[in-house]
């Protein structure tokens, strides 16, 4: 074989497809070297069930990893769990029979979880004539035409004679000169798990495809889901690699597009399943729901019904879910529409991944498509807002998508995001500060909220503050706690901290003015009618001739003589309070400003100790005036008492 020079991308994953006893494991063992079929019961059936993994040797430079698919309709779920993390496949067709049910199946398949390159191998070429292998090689040129592997090589091979074998594998090495699409940073690693094993003397080994990121021996990564005892799905559980092995050869690392074998520290084979995924803490995010594009596969016989059960396959998982379409009732062969799957467990996953559905019952494969939104809200049916948003996430660029989670019914946050996208999060952080101020405002606690999103929520936040404004006119703002509890039935959340940050954006932009307890729109001011205000000032005036005597609440009501309302007083005198002319001692007493720094300086002036009856000869008052402002002082810290004397805390 020729010397081909060293391409710059070294780690390549293909994936066999096609009919059943077509030749596909042998044809790899002619590859590599290597027979896939590992289980007796493989071998004493000569099909493969489970997926089968090799790689083949070359002189290139490249690690080409093969995985090896069952082609039976019965292991189909088998082939999914590891089909889709490929770059690219070698798709089999036996000379001898053609284009089978399972053919159509696996491309059908292949289409939908967006795979776009491939190598088709006519195998079993010594088992024809030369006149009938012309025309199989006719009958998959058409079969194939207008699709990816249109014009793609088409190579006769025979595993018996050898025929090929080496065009093959050159051909082979070739595709692998491709534009690497995937990503190595650590914290984007992605693994999902497609077969558990213990062994002996190393404990709990997993095997998958590295679809994203790097890891390295001793490296602390996540299983996602998690549903052990004390654990939360969306935390995951944080595990330890003790080994790393590529192609069976130890290393320090594993980089994405490598088929790699984990050895997990102090986890039990039972603690972790086919379809669990190995990732970077946050790298993905754990959902029971998502919006899709979903297509019927354009042979099925089946029609999916509108809250219809199906099983979904992603990664190397099944679940069982529901289907949701969203603009229609019924999806029929060739169809596409937008769907929401609601899931009976939870999936790690992130916005892009493909995936298949299967029928409920019979178990027959019908159709896949993309993930849209892997945290979405949930939807009602035929709404022309929720389709437009469809559009926006299947086909608008990184910013439209943001921009459009940001102003969705469910509330996102900057972090939460970019999971779901699968970015760093400085790559994150770059996009929102492009788009903030404009698009997007950014809460204190990183919620994002879409322009028109926020102005709807501004609105309604001002309605609530006028109307009580309006309400009460003379108080100097709504109660804060009464706020908060009201803009969480307005915006249909619990979040606590979400309101607050809300509130806060708006104070600090001057929407909104914060007054203690209280909270006001800007520029708001009470407005007393000319007879109150006569009695305010009367009333400001009496307190400060009072000097260090209180004038009781009640005797305040008095003074209106019924002619102002009793609410009307109450709050007249918290607008004195809030101005600093008087100070409320407790509820049945106020003492004018200067009243109060009299009686507080009365009270240091002690060297140490005092008890009530030296306080109330040194101020001159009464014992009960004494021991009221006495009470105010100890609630205010000013003072401690001790049962028979005070002292003060505060000089």
């Amino acid at each position: 074989m020729p010397a081909i020079e060293k391409k710059t991308m070294k780690n390549i994953i293909i994936g066999t497809a096609g009919h059943v006893d077509h030749g596909k494991t042998r044809l790899i063992k002619a590859l590599s070297g290597i027979d896939t079929d590992r289980l007796e019961e493989e071998k004493k059936r000569g099909i493969t069930i489970e997926l089968g993994f090799a790689h083949i040797p070359n002189d290139a430079g490249y690690n080409i990893g093969v995985i090896d698919v069952p082609g039976h309709e019965k292991f189909i779920k088998n082939m999914l769990a590891g089909i889709g993390g490929i770059d690219f496949v070698l798709f089999v067709v036996a000379a001898d029979e053609g284009i089978m049910p399972q053919t159509r199946e696996h491309f059908e398949i292949l289409n939908a979880l967006g795979i776009d390159d491939g190598i088709i191998a006519v195998t079993k070429t010594d088992m024809v004539e030369e006149e009938w292998l012309e025309m199989l090689l006719e009958e998959v040129d058409d079969y194939f035409r207008g699709t990816f592997l249109e014009g793609k090589p088409v190579i006769p091979v025979s595993s018996e004679t050898g025929e090929n074998i080496e065009v093959l594998r050159e051909a082979i090495i070739a595709k692998c000169d491709r534009e690497n699409k995937r990503r190595e940073e650590p914290e984007l690693f992605r693994l999902p798990v497609d077969r558990v094993f213990t062994m002996q003397g190393f404990g709990t080994v997993v095997t998958g495809t590295l679809m994203d990121g790097t890891v390295h021996v001793g490296d602390d990564i996540m299983v996602y889901p998690h549903q052990g005892e004390g654990q939360n799905g969306s935390d995951g559980r944080k595990v330890k690699i003790r080994g790393i092995e590529n192609h069976g050869h130890e290393t320090d690392q594993a980089v994405a597009g490598q088929r790699t074998a984990i050895n997990l520290a102090a986890v039990g084979k039972d603690e972790i399943k086919r379809g669990d995924v190995l990732a970077a803490k946050d790298a993905v995010v754990v959902t029971s729901m998502i919006d899709v594009s979903l297509r019927m596969f354009s042979d099925s016989d089946r029609i999916v019904l509108n809250n219809s059960r199906v099983h979904l396959y992603a990664g190397a998982a099944e679940v069982l879910a529901k289907v949701i379409l969203l603009d229609r009732d019924a999806l029929s062969a060739g169809e596409e529409c937008y769907a929401q799957l609601r899931l009976e467990e939870p999936m790690a996953l992130r916005r892009g991944d493909r995936f298949i559905i299967r029928f409920y019952s019979p178990i027959i494969t019908v159709g896949g498509g993309q993930i849209l939104d892997a945290l979405p809200a949930k939807h009602k049916r035929n709404r022309e807002e929720v389709l437009a948003g469809m559009e926006i996430l299947s086909g608008g660029s990184i910013s439209d998508i943001i921009t459009a989670k940001a102003s969705e019914h469910r509330f996102v946050s900057q972090d939460e995001l970019g999971r779901e996208l699968g970015l760093l999060p400085a790559e994150t952080e770059e996009l929102i500060q492009k788009l903030s101020g404009k698009e997007i405002m950014i809460l204190r606690d990183g919620t994002l909220l879409g322009a028109k999103k926020f102005a709807r929520m501004k609105e309604s936040l001002e309605t609530i503050i006028s109307s009580y404004h309006d309400a009460n006119p003379l108080a100097d703002g709504i109660p804060r706690q009464e706020l908060l509890s009201r803009l969480k039935d307005s915006w249909h959340t619990d979040n606590d901290k979400l309101v607050q940050a809300a509130v806060k954006y708006l104070m600090d932009d001057g929407t909104l003015e914060d007054r203690g307890k209280s909270v006001a729109l800007s520029g708001f001011s009470i407005e007393y009618t000319e007879e109150q205000l006569a009695f305010r000032d009367d009333l400001a005036d009496r307190y400060r001739k009072a000097g260090i005597e209180m004038i009781r609440t009640d005797d305040v009501l008095g003074m209106a003589s019924g002619k102002i309302d009793a609410g009307i007083i109450s709050a007249i005198l918290d607008d004195l309070v809030s101005e600093g002319i008087i100070i409320k001692v407790n509820p049945s007493y106020y003492i004018s400003a200067e009243g109060w720094e009299q009686a507080v300086s009365a009270a240091r002036s002690f060297d140490g100790g005092f008890t009530l009856a030296e306080y109330r000869d040194s101020l001159g008052t009464s014992r009960k005036y004494a021991s009221e402002l006495l009470s105010s002082m100890d609630k205010a810290g000013i003072t401690i008492f001790d049962g028979a004397a005070r002292t003060v805390t505060k000089r």
